[in-house]
């Protein structure tokens, strides 16, 4: 974890996908923090990065009837985190 500005980060890592594994960071961007309805501190965080298929082996492609590929060589990941500030783990 890299700090890439004030509400900003830079998480660093490995992604293992179809047996193939390739560091991948994802932009850490930090959303806020407030209570929420059981007295718990929520913080809000939205994490994303763009994955080029054939980094992992995803060579699949159909075109269709014009010419124009069905399916793009690029993907953008998005991911929506919520963290509860607490002791423990809920009990479930």
């Amino acid at each position: 974890l890299t700090q890439a500005g004030t509400d900003r980060w830079t998480v660093h890592g490995e992604l293992t996908m179809r047996g193939v594994v390739r560091p991948v960071d994802l932009d850490l961007a930090y959303l806020g923090t407030g209570a929420d309805p059981w007295g718990g501190t929520r913080a809000a965080f939205r994490a994303t990065t763009e994955l080029r298929r054939e980094d992992f082996a995803m060579n699949y492609n159909q075109v269709v009837q014009a010419g124009v590929a069905a399916v793009g060589t690029t993907l953008r990941v998005e991911l929506d985190v919520q963290a509860v500030r607490g002791e423990k783990l809920p009990e479930v």
